[in-house]
């Protein structure tokens, strides 16, 4: 049973990243944290995804999880920083958002 949890996981992450992939390479990404905060606010974009890191700092965890939850932002914990920065292209990644409408909603699907 375990066996068949873990491989949907797999197979969800695998999904996400590749998602987060094309996100990247057409600009359509929101990291640092000034501009994950306007992103998480800006009412011109309506379906919006925050994807953190695992390992992410406490502090950056808590505050994106209250800033989303009162914003009405989806917000999945995924993988690593390792995992998730090498899916973007980028070094040291903890947080990113998806400006991209389709793509956040592709996302948002596997997820849930």
């Amino acid at each position: 049973m375990n066996d068949v949890n873990a491989k949907i996981n797999e197979e969800k992450l695998r999904k996400v990243l590749s998602y987060l992939g094309f996100a990247s390479k057409s600009n359509k990404l929101v990291y640092g944290k000034d501009m994950i905060r306007d992103y998480i606010s800006d009412p011109s974009v309506r379906t919006k995804v925050i994807i953190l890191a695992t390992d992410a700092g406490p502090r950056v965890k808590k505050d994106l999880k209250i800033r989303c939850e009162i914003n009405g932002v989806n917000l999945f914990e995924l993988c690593e920083k390792t995992v998730l920065s090498k899916a973007v292209g980028m070094k040291e990644v903890a947080a990113l958002g998806v400006s991209d409408e389709n793509l956040a909603k592709s996302i948002i699907e596997v997820m849930k």
